[in-house]
């Protein structure tokens, strides 16, 4: 699934967020959205799965206006893993991934045995399938956050939005998630602030600073010591010997 943004604004009490912001996501890219904080990264992906609604611009899947599709309809092609994953009412881990499937189905509709076997799947592979049973409000934050990976996972969708969700993961789980959603094929678009793992995992970058699009590109070809310095405010040596790239930061 491809995903287009163009010349998008968003306005948030009165103050500009994100200036003409343009992305250009082909079908099967894995796309890393980098910056420090404040640059607008958040922002940007919330209005494009429509918490936010854009002062000017237009955003397509596959052609379609993003903001002309039922939000039911939407659900079926664009999965979410935000930043935070609390809820206000308790629920086993099986039945919040089910929750994935609710797309799929009528308002009254039951779960079929194929729902289980896709959540039990989906489980599988963030390494949470132990916890079925257990209570999502016991879990710690990780957890909490493999577990709505995995509810992204059984929506079956064709492009996935990550925002941050490695944060609150041990380097373990960090990797295991980008391994999980890199293996999927599908369309990704990724919020993240380590600078390594983007290389590591993305095809393409997307640089945001002050709310704009400041560099775009494949990371070899983004990440400069010059476009670091005037982002992040900090020197680094970047070792092109090594593939992916690598950097190193002095304080």
């Amino acid at each position: 699934m491809k995903l287009n943004v163009e010349g998008l604004y968003v306005e948030l009490d009165n103050k500009s967020i994100v200036e003409n912001a343009n992305l250009n996501v082909e079908k099967g890219e894995f796309v890393g959205l980098i910056g420090p904080n404040g640059s607008g990264k958040s922002t940007l992906l919330k209005t494009i799965y429509r918490i936010y609604k854009p002062a000017k611009g237009i955003m397509y899947i596959d052609n379609k206006n993003l903001n002309k599709i039922s939000v039911k309809d939407m659900a079926r092609e664009l999965g979410v893993v935000g930043q935070f994953n609390n809820v206000a009412f308790d629920i086993k881990v099986q039945d919040m991934v089910l929750i994935g499937r609710s797309p799929h189905k009528s308002m009254l509709e039951m779960d079929t045995e194929e729902d289980y076997k896709i959540t039990r799947e989906s489980l599988e592979k963030v390494d949470m399938l132990e916890y079925a049973n257990r209570s999502f409000s016991t879990l710690s934050g990780g957890e909490k956050q493999r577990v709505l990976l995995a509810r992204a996972l059984a929506q079956k969708v064709d492009l996935l939005i990550l925002d941050e969700p490695t944060n609150h993961l041990d380097i373990k789980y960090q990797l295991q998630i980008l391994k999980v959603v890199k293996s999927l094929g599908i369309t990704v678009v990724m919020a993240l602030h380590d600078l390594n793992l983007a290389t590591a995992y993305c095809d393409r970058l997307y640089v945001m600073h002050k709310g704009k699009v400041a560099a775009s590109g494949k990371p070899e070809e983004v990440l400069t010591k010059e476009l670091i310095k005037e982002v992040y405010e900090v020197d680094c040596t970047i070792h092109k010997e090594e593939t992916p790239i690598y950097i190193t930061f002095r304080v």
